[in-house]
C-alpha cells in the first residue's frame, strides 16, 4: 500500500465516484502495479521539499488500482518519477439491474 496526502475534497471525490484518476510522483527504486492499492490520507499542507503532516485519526479513502502509466516525465518539485494512476469507481453502483 502506498500513501498520499489528500484533502478533504479530493476524498470526498473518490468517495463519490467523481474523481477515478490521478497524476502522482513516486519515488524512485519503488513500482505500481495494477492490482496495488493507493490510500488517499487527510493531511495538511507542508512546505515545499517538506513531507506531508498527516491529520491523526483523520479522513481517508483506498482504492485498488486497475490502470498504472509511466508517464516518462518527472515532476517539477520533487524530481520524481510521474505515474498516471487510474482506480475502480468507488460511490453508489450505477450499473442497470440485469
Amino acid at each position: 500500500m502506498n500513501t498520499y496526502p489528500a484533502d478533504e475534497k479530493r476524498i470526498s471525490e473518490v468517495e463519490r465516484g467523481r474523481s477515478y484518476k490521478a497524476i502522482l510522483p513516486f519515488p524512485p527504486g519503488k513500482t505500481l502495479a495494477v492490482g496495488d492499492t493507493i490510500l488517499f490520507a487527510l493531511a495538511h499542507n507542508a512546505g515545499a521539499g517538506q513531507e506531508p503532516n498527516y491529520v491523526k485519526g483523520g479522513d481517508s479513502v483506498m482504492v485498488s488500482l486497475i490502470d498504472v502509466v509511466e508517464l516518462g516525465q518527472a515532476d517539477p518539485s520533487t524530481g520524481q518519477p510521474l505515474f498516471q494512476i487510474t482506480w475502480k469507481r468507488l460511490g453508489p453502483d450505477t450499473t442497470p439491474p440485469e
